[in-house]
């Protein structure tokens, strides 16, 4: 695990110095450059900049925790299931990836004009530095977590804590808890991006299905 900690070390000094330029691309990508960013505290711009840096670290050392997991763990695992591992950990680290990336360039863009337009006429925005980072970057990592449906569904199935033929016989019930959970996942009063969330996790889901057939 200390190299994991070094890691993190390394990748937050190598981010530090373009930590600022970092927070203005995020500033342009969701809010307008009409408003000015707002610090609060006179160390909020060094902390933003900080946690910002955390998250790249933490990003390029999951692939390296991982990899020193499997080497703890596999020492005691099964052929079989040292195979399982080895498709289920860079599967997982693609999923997440991916729910980032939807995250970032569909669900964010949407939140922020939402929040903007309606607020404009009835308050001056002013948007936190730190409080609009931490947005973001809890935003990102939920759709991440959410993105690892797939693989909960395949392990519970592996485990025998439910029966593939149960879900596909169920399917309308898991699309109706899909919607409720997209509901407070994207806060867009013209629901355009509830039905997008609830359309990717029922993608997510019927992939599931056929991951299971893979795995």
């Amino acid at each position: 695990m200390a190299i994991v900690l070094i890691w993190l070390f390394l990748g937050i000094i190598l981010a530090f110095p373009f930590s600022a330029k970092g927070m203005l691309l995020i500033w342009k990508e969701f809010i307008s450059t009409d408003i000015y960013m707002t610090a609060y505290s006179p160390l909020e711009w060094i902390f933003a900049r900080l946690k910002l840096c955390l998250v790249f670290a933490l990003a390029i050392s999951i692939p390296q925790l991982f990899y020193q997991l499997y080497r703890f763990a596999g020492k005691g695992l099964y052929p079989h299931e040292k195979r399982f591992f080895l498709k289920v950990i860079p599967a997982s680290f693609l999923l997440f990836i991916f729910g980032v990336v939807i995250g970032y360039f569909i669900v964010l863009p949407v939140m922020f004009k939402y929040i903007l337009f309606y607020s404009g006429d009835a308050a001056t925005a002013q948007l936190s530095v730190q409080d609009t980072l931490s947005a973001v970057t809890t935003i990102l990592a939920g759709f991440g977590i959410v993105f690892q449906l797939p693989l909960l569904v395949v392990f519970a199935v592996k485990m025998g804590l439910i029966e593939y033929q149960t879900l596909k016989k169920q399917r309308i019930l898991v699309y109706s808890v899909i919607m409720a959970v997209s509901l407070f996942l994207s806060p867009d009063p013209t629901f355009i991006a509830q039905i997008l969330v609830a359309f990717l996790l029922v993608v997510l889901f019927e992939f599931s299905l056929l991951l299971i057939r893979l795995f």
